[in-house]
């Protein structure tokens, strides 16, 4: 998933290691059910994490609206992070991994948040979710993994989306940060597979959200953090809240069932992003964006199709 990448948690890092173990039919089937509900809430809640991040940042810098949500998240990462890990929830063997890891993600949710009052948000979402593209076009240098001929024609498809949704004859800048940001993004999803692969989802998970708080509170203040409104209080404590429970219900999503069956349900992101922006501000998506979210929806869940048929 490439909606805001702060907002997140670490898939499996090692291939194959999101196949179920031997269950009978109906076990299957229930399982499958609960995992498409959890990652179901879970894109609400970066949905609305999103909406919410745009909302303040009407009248808050970025940098505060993004630092104020790292901090309060850890009201619900760091518990769940220790309940699943004990001490070994802050122990890193792969400083450099978790340090780009950091780096990449904050940079990314920077930029989204900072972007939320620029674009309209359908616009947003699906420039976002051309992370997975930047991702085989990076992995074979990252990370080894080569991309074959049907993973070229999936980042060609994804690209015409992107090109529909912000096309080159008329290209601004705020566009292009968000392409930046979806890059971003990628660097961060394979910095992930590394750290995550050597100390597990709790300290990758953990690590990323405190150092998250240390990133970016000398940005806010440099911004000119001021103390929120009383009336906004409600308001940051909510968008940290879901930003921290949606990573938990991802990360439960994906212990029940693998990313073949769950990748739909998050790529239904990009059309509620468009409903969301029409309920809320009354934006209404140009056919252009519509149209290209959806090639960015199809070259992503393609990539995922050709990643789980190779051999592992």
């Amino acid at each position: 998933m490439s909606v805001p990448p702060a907002e997140r948690t670490v898939r499996s890092a090692r291939r194959g290691a999101e196949r179920l173990p031997a269950v009978t039919g109906a076990e299957r089937r229930s399982g499958i059910a609960g995992a498409a509900l959890l990652m179901a809430a879970s894109l609400a809640l970066v949905l609305t994490a999103g909406a919410l991040a745009r909302e303040l940042g009407a009248r808050y810098g970025a940098a505060e609206v993004l630092f104020l949500r790292f901090l309060l998240s850890l009201l619900v990462v760091a518990p769940a992070a220790v309940a699943m890990a004990g001490r070994r929830a802050l122990s890193v063997t792969r400083p450099g991994g978790h340090a780009v890891r950091a780096l990449s993600g904050v940079g990314a949710a920077l930029i989204f948040y900072a972007a939320t009052q620029h674009l309209p948000f359908a616009d947003l979402v699906a420039l976002s979710y051309a992370a997975p593209l930047f991702v085989v076009l990076l992995s074979g240098r990252a990370i080894g993994e080569r991309a074959g001929a049907a993973s070229a024609v999936c980042v060609a498809l994804g690209m015409a989306g992107v090109f529909l949704i912000a096309p080159p004859t008329r290209l601004e800048p705020w566009s292009l940060a968000m392409l930046a940001m979806a890059f971003l993004n990628a660097v961060c999803i394979l910095a992930t597979r590394r750290t995550a692969q050597a100390d597990g989802p709790a300290a990758t998970g953990l690590v990323f959200v405190l150092a998250g708080c240390l990133l970016t509170a000398p940005a806010a203040l440099l911004t000119g953090f001021r103390m929120p409104d009383a009336a906004d209080l409600p308001v940051f404590l909510l968008l940290g809240l879901a930003a921290g429970a949606a990573i938990l219900l991802n990360a439960a999503a994906f212990r029940r069932a693998p990313a073949a069956v769950l990748a739909p349900i998050d790529y239904l992101g990009i059309a509620a992003s468009a409903a969301i922006g029409f309920l809320w501000w009354g934006e209404s998506p140009s056919p252009a964006v519509l149209m290209g979210g959806a090639l960015i929806a199809a070259a992503g869940l393609g990539t995922l199709w050709v990643g789980a048929r190779r051999p592992g």
